[in-house]
């Protein structure tokens, strides 16, 4: 199916007024009100914030198998049997989603606002990696679950094939991780890290020779260290 066609074809063949109002409201005022948010934050960039800026498109490469690039672990599947897809990993960017970096006082070392699309890093911690690609996940599982939540669910279970050569106590660092009442004390700490954000976090501490759960941080890996499963 050729989804932006048919999209069209509905919008032009809809005679309800309110259901245009609310395809508009809903959707191309917001996408516009996020737009012009993002312009003017780029316009008004410090120095400070462009550096952020510009070592956050660096760190984007990191993300290929969150942004559908063919040479990832999800590149198979944009040629199947059922049709092929060319690369586009910049729609599945933060840039093209407008996300804006912001440099102040948190509460914790970061924090992501997916319905703002801000990422607001402590002054602290302004040129710490890990910490910039800790939210920069949360990001990318956003724009994933708008894009479709089965990507999200079928990179879930990529990571898990990938890590699972890796990492020979994965599946007992699950079990711990997914462990209702701690995972419960965890969102209170710091709101939702799920097996998502648990495999990225590893994939990416793997790719960057980080201590396991470096990326991860909320001392997982002291947590860790003392089950004995890393």
């Amino acid at each position: 199916m050729d989804l932006r066609k048919t999209t069209i074809s509905a919008i032009n063949n809809c005679s309800d007024t309110s259901v245009l109002n609310h395809i508009y409201n809903d959707i191309l005022k917001c996408n516009d009100i996020l737009k012009n948010a993002y312009n003017n934050w780029i316009q008004q960039q410090t120095d400070e914030i462009s550096n952020l800026h510009i070592n956050s498109l660096m760190y984007e490469d990191l993300f290929d198998d969150m942004c559908m690039a063919k040479s990832s672990i999800m590149g198979k599947y944009l040629d199947t049997t059922y049709g092929s897809l060319k690369e586009d990993t910049y729609c599945l960017s933060l840039d093209a989603h407008y996300y804006k970096f912001i440099i102040a006082e948190t509460n914790s070392d970061s924090e992501t606002d997916i319905y703002e699309r801000t990422i607001k890093i402590n002054p602290r911690y302004v040129n710490d990696k890990n910490i910039i690609l800790h939210e920069m996940i949360h990001a990318h599982e956003h724009i994933l679950s708008l894009a479709t939540p089965l990507l999200r669910e079928t990179l879930i279970l990529e990571l898990y094939k990938q890590l699972l050569l890796k990492i020979k106590n994965l599946d007992q660092i699950i079990y711990n991780h997914a462990n209702i009442l701690h995972n419960s004390e965890l969102s209170e700490i710091g709101g939702h890290h799920g097996l998502l954000f648990l495999f990225k976090s590893l994939d990416l501490d793997l790719r960057l020779n980080n201590e396991l759960f470096t990326i991860f941080g909320y001392n997982y890996n002291k947590t860790f260290k003392e089950l004995g499963l890393i």
